[in-house]
C-alpha cells in the first residue's frame, strides 16, 4: 500500500516581496514617509505648497511708527549782536595793539586783530575800536577826540602812540597806547583815516573843554601832556612783554 501524495502546499503570492533581489516595494526604493524627489525637469513647487500645514505662513509687515516727538522746551534762536551794526567802517586794518604800564613802566602787549575807526549812522560820531582776534575780546575802545596827536613810536614809521580816555574795560581809563602795521602803507592809511575821525568829531563834540579831563576821570593820573612826555622818556627804552 503506498501512502497518498502529499498535496501540494498552497503558494503565497506575497511571499516574493521580501525576496533578495525582488523586484517589489522595498527592491524600488519606495518607503512610506520618506520624501520623494521630483522629477528632472519638473517646476519646483511654490513656496506655500513646500510649508505645507506650518503655522507661521507669512508674517503681516511691521507698521511704521508714526509719532513725532518735540523737545520739552523750545528753545528760540538769539541774534547776536556785536554793537557795530548802526556804524559804518572808515577804515579797518590788522595791527598789534600795546598799552604803557605805568606802574612796570614797560609797554605790555593788548594783542593782534583788526582795529576800525567806526562812525555811526545816525550821531555821526566816530570811535576807534579794536578787537583781539579768535577771541573778538575788546582791546581798545574810545571816542576820537579831536586834538589828539598821533606821534612815532621810537622814531618807527610803522608805529603810532597817542593818549586817550578808553573804555575797552567797562569803564573810562587814561591810557597810553601804541599801535604797529605791518607796513608803512598801512601806518600811514590809518594816521590819514585817525585825522579826518577827528575832523568829524570836532563840530560834534562842541566844546572839547567841557568833556571830562584826565585828571579828573583818571583820578590824579597824568593828562596828556604828561603822557607825551613819558612817552618820549620810556619808548626808547621800553621792553615788550605779553599782557
Amino acid at each position: 500500500m503506498s501512502d497518498e501524495a502529499a498535496a501540494p502546499a498552497p503558494s503565497n503570492p506575497f511571499a516574493s516581496l521580501g525576496a533578495s533581489g525582488a523586484t517589489g516595494f522595498a527592491a524600488g526604493g519606495f518607503n512610506f514617509g520618506a520624501p520623494v524627489a521630483p522629477a528632472f525637469g519638473a517646476a519646483p513647487k511654490p513656496a506655500d505648497e513646500e510649508g505645507g500645514d506650518d503655522d507661521g505662513g507669512d508674517a503681516a509687515p511691521e507698521e511704521e511708527c508714526q509719532a513725532e516727538f518735540k523737545p520739552v522746551v523750545q528753545l528760540e534762536e538769539v541774534e547776536t549782536k556785536s554793537g557795530e551794526e548802526d556804524e559804518d567802517a572808515l577804515v579797518e586794518l590788522k595791527c598789534k595793539l600795546y598799552r604803557f604800564d605805568g606802574d612796570n613802566n614797560e609797554w605790555k602787549e593788548r594783542g593782534l586783530g583788526l582795529i576800525k575807526l567806526l562812525q555811526h549812522k545816525a550821531n555821526k560820531k566816530v570811535r576807534l575800536l579794536m578787537r583781539q582776534e579768535k577771541t573778538l575780546k575788546i582791546r581798545a575802545n574810545h571816542i576820537v577826540m579831536p586834538g589828539t596827536k598821533l606821534q612815532e613810536h621810537s622814531g618807527s614809521d610803522k608805529a603810532w602812540v597817542w593818549s586817550t580816555v578808553d573804555f575797552s574795560e567797562g569803564e573810562q581809563r587814561i591810557e597810553l597806547f601804541a599801535v604797529r602795521f605791518g607796513s608803512v602803507e598801512k601806518a600811514q592809511e590809518f594816521k590819514k583815516k585817525f585825522e579826518e575821525a577827528m575832523d568829524i568829531n570836532a563840530p560834534l563834540l562842541g566844546d572839547v573843554a567841557a568833556l571830562p579831563k584826565a585828571d579828573e576821570t583818571a583820578g590824579g593820573a597824568a593828562a596828556d601832556k604828561a603822557a607825551e612826555e613819558l612817552a618820549k622818556e620810556v619808548e626808547g627804552k621800553a621792553t615788550t612783554k605779553d599782557e
